[in-house]
């Protein structure tokens, strides 16, 4: 009885993003919004066994992007398309039908600030006090469109009233208070058998999920809150302030885990670093640096300021990438030094090669992006363009402003436009 099934509801189109894609695939700090959600829910193993993700506008491409960002897990994963968007309720009911086990979490796919921990923290509170249903709750103190937590005068959850039904008369403003999340624990037997008790809403033509706790309530089942100590974490994303918003919290997360991690961020008011990107100790990240997800950075680096690393871009220990340079789809070895401005994409670096300013790897041919090898022990000379596809080999050595439009054979110097070996002195 203590094991959960979690309802994902993923089915909104959010017509206020003004966005042509589904709400739950807008993008925070390079994943999609469902990502942070499910991501959460798969720390919580002991007590969720089960995911139903209810899908709806263009349903494929959410249960599409899902499936790319877990493979691991897809035996956890299930998927219910919701045809008729009509209400959070009937979306919870076709979940429900696949839920395997005898308590149901039902999660927004659209807030992706929760955490694992307020998640078993609020599992916890329903299983300690044994309730038919708890709703999780905060304070909110700026406008917004979520319901409101009404009790009665015993103290006991009663309602939720929705704030299409309260708007303030006198000024036109919505009224702020205790308001619901959205997250919900139930009793499946109960929640399931009530559901159909629902009605549709008349103003907007949708069953609310939340006419259930005054349902339950007139029934004198036993029901909870929990309230949060900060709204923050169920910040749902409406709009595009919203996702403003949530992108400010959720760098400022990233940031805090890399710091308590050992890695030295200058300003994290200025530096820019998306989901997925792993830092290692002692490494120093100055400000207005940007890091793509997926980069992978050793220890004792130095990056920035102003540099920008993108997908695909990995960097050994003690390797320093100095201010307004690029590395794009790159792998840099250890002990590399590229201190000023460059470009560096589809390239091999291997360990202990000096890079000198201005220095471009002109990897796209018109058609396709071709690689470049600069083997261990090289010294690029300042301005040097290296044409891809190319190797230069170990412990070569160009000259400044040399154009390199053929492989270099290890232990080589060359220079010129095109560039050419350099011929000894007799």
């Amino acid at each position: 009885m203590k094991q959960f099934t979690a309802i994902v509801l993923a089915a909104g189109k959010g017509k206020r993003m003004n966005s042509a894609q589904p709400k739950v695939l807008e993008s925070l700090m390079g994943k999609p919004l469902i990502y942070y959600v499910i991501a959460e829910l798969l720390l919580l193993k002991k007590q969720v066994k089960q995911i139903v993700v209810v899908t709806g506008y263009k349903g494929e491409l959410v249960k599409k992007e899902v499936r790319n960002n877990f493979p691991e897990v897809l035996h956890y994963l299930e998927f219910v398309n919701q045809k008729k968007l009509d209400g959070t309720a009937k979306a919870v009911q076709l979940g429900s039908k696949k839920a395997k086990h005898g308590n149901i979490l039902v999660v927004c796919g659209d807030t992706p600030l929760i955490t694992n921990l307020t998640l078993k923290k609020f599992i916890a509170s329903y299983l300690r006090k044994k309730l038919a249903c708890c709703v999780l709750t905060a304070v909110m103190e700026r406008e917004n469109s979520l319901g409101l937590i009404v009790y009665d005068k015993f103290g006991k959850l009663k309602s939720i009233t929705e704030k299409i039904e309260l708007k303030n008369s006198r000024r036109g403003l919505l009224i702020f208070g205790e308001v619901n999340s959205g997250i919900y624990c139930f009793e499946r037997k109960t929640l399931v058998k009530n559901l159909a008790k629902i009605k549709m809403n008349k103003r907007k033509k949708e069953y609310f999920l939340t006419d259930i706790v005054e349902i339950l309530y007139q029934q004198k089942a036993i029901l909870g809150s929990y309230l949060l100590p900060s709204f923050q974490e169920i910040t749902g994303i409406n709009s595009k302030q919203d996702l403003a918003l949530a992108r400010r919290l959720m760098q400022r997360r990233i940031i805090e885990s890399l710091i308590n991690r050992g890695v030295n961020v200058i300003d994290p008011e200025t530096t820019f670093i998306e989901a997925g990107v792993k830092v290692g100790k002692n490494t120093v990240i100055y400000p207005f640096t940007f890091i793509e997800k997926g980069v992978i950075i050793g220890s004792c680096c130095s990056l920035g300021p102003f540099a920008r690393l993108r997908k695909g871009t990995s960097i050994g220990d003690n390797s320093h990438i100095g201010d307004f340079i690029e590395l794009n789809r790159s792998k840099i070895g250890r002990n590399v030094r590229m201190k000023h401005f460059g470009y560096i994409g589809d390239a091999v670096v291997e360990d202990n090669v000096n890079i000198g300013a201005g220095t471009v790897t002109a990897n796209f041919d018109g058609k396709l992006k071709q690689k470049t090898y600069i083997r261990k022990g090289s010294f690029i000379g300042s301005d040097t363009i290296l044409v891809a596809p190319l190797e230069v080999g170990k412990n070569s050595t160009t000259g400044a402003g040399s154009v390199v439009t053929r492989n270099v054979k290890s232990g080589t110097v060359v220079v010129g436009v095109p560039a050419k070996k350099l011929k000894k002195r007799g």
